[in-house]
């Protein structure tokens, strides 16, 4: 299949089929280049992650995949706040990471976006904690080290947890179970929390 199909496909919708696998739109790259003058990198175009030509249309797109919002600057903002929390060492790693986790995840609004933000970010510290935990540079810090990532990742998957929630509605499955005499008959149903609330009060 050549690349002009494989394009065309998966400008079809949000997810493309291509080879009989869902593929994702492609996300915005961000590239920089070296100021010979200053010593350091700034940024110099956008770019689509497939290579397919880039247009108005599809950076909003991107931006829309990626930060839940059809706002291109508040998403341009969400994006790049989300990037300066990632442990990557240049900038131009952090948001491009950034672009790219949160397009294949999707976001449905800027709170999700922002979720998953946070759950990237101490993730990822608490990734970095442990390679360090495991760095003969780090020996007599290994405990330390290990606490700390302990901490971050129960915090990412808190994060998750609230994404999670969010994403629901908070809505919350109770199953009550009725036991008949001697326990013979079992019938198991699932209520909703409001309704579990006023079996309780009859």
């Amino acid at each position: 299949m050549s690349n002009k199909s494989e394009i065309a496909k998966r400008e079809q919708g949000p997810v493309a089929k291509v080879n009989g696998l869902d593929v994702p739109k492609p996300f915005l790259k961000w590239k920089y280049k070296l100021n010979e003058e200053t010593g350091k990198k700034e940024f110099q175009s956008l770019e689509l992650s497939d290579g397919s030509e880039l247009d108005g249309k599809k950076i909003i797109e991107a931006i829309q995949q990626a930060s839940g919002t059809s706002d291109p600057s508040i998403g341009e903002k969400i994006i790049k706040d989300i990037a300066y929390g990632l442990a990557d060492d240049t900038h131009e790693l952090r948001i491009n990471s950034a672009s790219a986790m949160l397009s294949a995840l999707k976001p449905k609004d800027e709170t999700e976006a922002l979720l998953l933000g946070q759950f990237f970010a101490l993730h990822d510290s608490g990734m970095r904690c442990l390679r360090n935990a495991n760095s003969q540079e780090m020996f007599y810090h290994i405990e330390k080290l290990f606490s700390l990532s302990a901490k971050l990742l129960n915090t990412a998957n808190q994060s998750m947890q609230a994404l999670i929630k969010y994403r629901s509605g908070g809505q919350q499955t109770v199953q009550v179970i009725h036991m008949h005499n001697e326990g013979q008959a079992i019938v198991a149903q699932n209520l909703s929390r409001s309704s579990a609330g006023e079996g309780v009060q009859k």
